[in-house]
């Protein structure tokens, strides 16, 4: 989608379509004065009040030569938040998308508002467009004419200059698109979505952006003693491919911070294998992966001043007569001995070797992870919130601060030591799960065990890795967890 901004007055501007922000009442909306020959009667009619999630189309009859005014709530004012105005533009876009409109106008006038930033009003509303009228329909082949879309958008103003609108939505566009390209490589069915269909990825960022690459292979996995890691891939034939992807390597005098993301690029199980019942949604076991490579396009492109480093170990999880067994003891990349007790359990078993080798090769001021880890946390979030650990107040502060601005909702979790005594094993230095209760909190245990008292959060997106329908700006279907939060956290480093 094509985003430009233009500083005109809305009596004057001549698109198909514009979008208003409407405050509740929206009869004493003071912004819809001079436009009340246009909307007065749907006002006086109660028909439109400004509520959240209210949207209404209203025909201009020539009386200006916009076509056509979509009115969207947006609440009280004093609720009134960038959040609120993203979902506003997320619902509407679907809507202007659906009637066939090619070039959408925004008047940043209806939604900028005293107490919000202008620059980042302007991005949210890139945002909402972008994210909101996203479609995925890679491989659809028939009818794609029903399939319409939104190419043009323009932000304009009567009095913001458009260099300050400008700001606004080059980075939200940016944003917007990470989330959209996580979206779509996390609900990409898995015989497209390999390893190797990652690491090429990964690659493509280093010719388009810069971003230095390091894709290690079966061997060099090996050689290296990432053993974890190649326990899980040995049941594949499905070559694995261990991903490195570094922004700001040659920055001088910045700090390093390392984001790691599973990506298992379909979980059958392995030989505890999984009930068949909505097994095609482990094409999406990915999304921790996805989440890294979209939010490392967008890092570079934002040229964030941070030394940036992008871990994502890739391979399938599957049972054949090669696969690693409940009851193997396994040497970690960090030297310690695991009991497997699940091999449904492999996210944590490798992402322990990656949060050793970021720790050890990097030595990172702060290391995130983000995985669709466990079922647990879906149960306790639903699909509301990311459920998130931390052993370091500093990263929690961090990840707090983003949460706010970038509107991707949090919830720290405990990580307490008294969880420990479910990982306790006979045979190794411990197992690699607890049992179902506190599942994800055991989980969360295991992998603070590799983090070399690195600052260190771990995200468990298994909850929030999807939305049921159409709702604000996530359509159906994979949400882009988290992608908006960790481009923050970098941002206000």
């Amino acid at each position: 989608m094509k985003v430009d901004v233009k500083k005109i007055n809305l009596k004057e501007n001549d698109l198909p379509l514009v979008i208003l922000g409407v405050l509740e009442e929206a009869k004493e909306d003071i912004m819809l004065k001079e436009i009340n020959e246009i909307v007065g009667e749907i006002l006086e009619l109660g028909d439109f009040k400004g509520k959240p999630g209210q949207i209404s189309l209203v025909y201009t009859q020539g009386s200006i030569p916009t076509k056509r005014l979509l009115l969207v709530g947006l609440g009280k004012e004093e609720k009134l938040t960038t959040e609120t105005i993203r979902k506003a533009l997320g619902n509407s876009s679907r809507k202007a998308r659906d009637l066939d409109v090619k070039k959408v106008g925004v008047n940043l006038d209806f939604f900028s508002r005293e107490k919000l930033d202008i620059v980042e009003i302007t991005e949210a509303i890139v945002q909402g467009i972008v994210m909101g009228s996203f479609q995925n329909i890679t491989y659809r082949t028939e009818k794609l004419e029903k399939y319409k879309k939104i190419d043009e958008l323009q932000v304009f103003s009567e009095t913001v200059e458009e260099d300050i609108m400008k700001k606004g939505t080059v980075s939200g566009k940016i944003i917007a698109e990470a989330v959209n390209q996580c979206r779509t490589l996390a609900w990409g069915p898995a015989n497209y979505i390999t390893p190797n269909f990652l690491a090429n990825e990964a690659l493509r960022l280093e010719k388009e952006t810069g971003i230095k690459t390091t894709i290690f292979d079966r061997e060099k996995v090996e050689e290296i003693g990432l053993t974890s890691f190649l326990a899980v891939a040995r049941g594949t034939k499905e070559p694995p491919k261990f991903i490195i992807m570094e922004h700001g390597a040659n920055k001088q005098g910045v700090e390093t911070v390392a984001l790691i993301g599973k990506a298992i690029t379909f979980d059958s199980g392995g030989i505890s294998l999984k009930p068949g019942q909505n097994m095609e949604k482990m094409k999406a076991d990915m999304t921790g992966g996805a989440v890294v490579i979209a939010a490392m396009e967008a890092i570079a492109k934002l040229n964030i001043n941070l030394h940036v480093v992008g871990i994502v170990p890739a391979t399938d999880n599957m049972p054949s007569g090669t696969a690693y067994h409940p009851g193997d003891i396994i040497t970690s990349y960090s030297g310690q001995t695991i009991e497997v007790i699940n091999t449904d359990a492999e996210g944590r078993m490798i992402l322990n070797d990656a949060l050793t080798y970021a720790a050890k090769h990097f030595e990172p001021k702060a290391m995130f992870d983000f995985a669709t880890l466990t079922g647990a946390m879906m149960i306790a979030l639903g699909e509301h919130a990311v459920g998130y650990f931390s052993n370091h107040d500093f990263v929690v502060d961090k990840l707090e601060e983003a949460s706010k601005s970038s509107g991707d909702k949090i919830w720290r979790m405990p990580l307490w030591e008294d969880y420990d005594e479910q990982l306790k094993s006979d045979l190794a230095d411990f197992k690699h799960t607890g049992g179902r209760p506190g599942g994800s909190i055991t989980a969360a245990r295991f992998l603070s065990k590799f983090t070399m008292d690195v600052p260190w959060a771990h995200l468990d997106i298994a909850g929030a890795m999807e939305q049921s329908s159409d709702k604000n700006y996530n359509p159906k279907g994979s949400k882009g967890p988290a992608v908006r939060l960790i481009i923050d956290v970098l941002r206000n480093w």
